[in-house]
């Protein structure tokens, strides 16, 4: 048995197990539930700011914003054949796709000597000869890089995974024509609907992008606290 068949075997159980305990509102507006669920995450994080609540709350807050839409969204994907997703574009969509694929592996790499050389020149002028300074120096520099550069690249993640579904279900809350495979959650239609519903790449994007907004933030205050 392969991993494709223990993941579908998974998902169809777990959809069996869910199928009878659903709300008829959830079945019918998945994608309003999705609406609400981050605009309760908001007021949440409004409130815990106002509060003075502490960062690891706000932390998992904006974790969970993009939790229902990112998880459906994870499982339409994993039991969809990559063949779905096949199309023919024209010549000019695929010049400027390799295009904008070299370029931005261009401004990486150029960003990426940049930072490395103002790395290594603030290396130079914190710790001078001091191997024990460089390396805290170090440290600290790894520290405050680290959580930008994974906030981006969960930022395209949510990008990518958004064109994925506009693709495969289009714009529909409940959409009637897609590329989604007919086998999939098929003996338990409301969650299959809910779980379609949810994956919804309008909600992906607004609550994907929440996240990533509320996450530099943080971000940015934390830096704040430590200089």
């Amino acid at each position: 048995m392969t991993t494709n068949d223990r993941g579908r075997r998974l998902v169809e159980r777990a959809g069996a197990r869910l199928e009878e305990h659903h709300p008829s509102f959830v079945t019918s507006h998945p994608t309003a539930l999705g609406l609400v669920w981050m605009m309760a995450v908001v007021v949440l994080l409004i409130a815990c700011d106002l509060l003075g609540g502490p960062h690891w709350l706000r932390a998992t807050l904006t974790l969970t914003a993009a939790l229902p839409p990112l998880v459906a969204t994870l499982i339409v994907l994993s039991q969809t054949p990559r063949s779905h997703l096949e199309y023919e574009p024209s010549i000019l969509t695929h010049f400027f796709a390799r295009f904008l694929a070299l370029f931005s592996a261009f401004v990486f790499w150029l960003g990426s000597v940049v930072i490395g050389g103002a790395i290594a020149v603030q290396l130079a002028d914190e710790s001078g000869t001091n191997i024990e300074t460089a390396w805290l120096t170090a440290a600290d520099l790894f520290a405050r890089i680290v959580p930008p550069v994974t906030v981006l690249l969960y930022c395209v993640l949510i990008i990518r995974y958004a064109g994925y579904l506009v693709r495969l279900r289009g714009w529909s809350a409940v959409p009637t024509r897609h590329r989604i495979p007919e086998h999939f959650l098929a003996d338990a239609p409301r969650t299959r609907q809910i779980v379609i519903g949810l994956a919804h790449p309008g909600l992906l994007l607004a609550s994907g992008l929440l996240s990533t907004l509320v996450a530099i933030a943080l971000t940015l205050r934390a830096e704040a606290l430590l200089s």
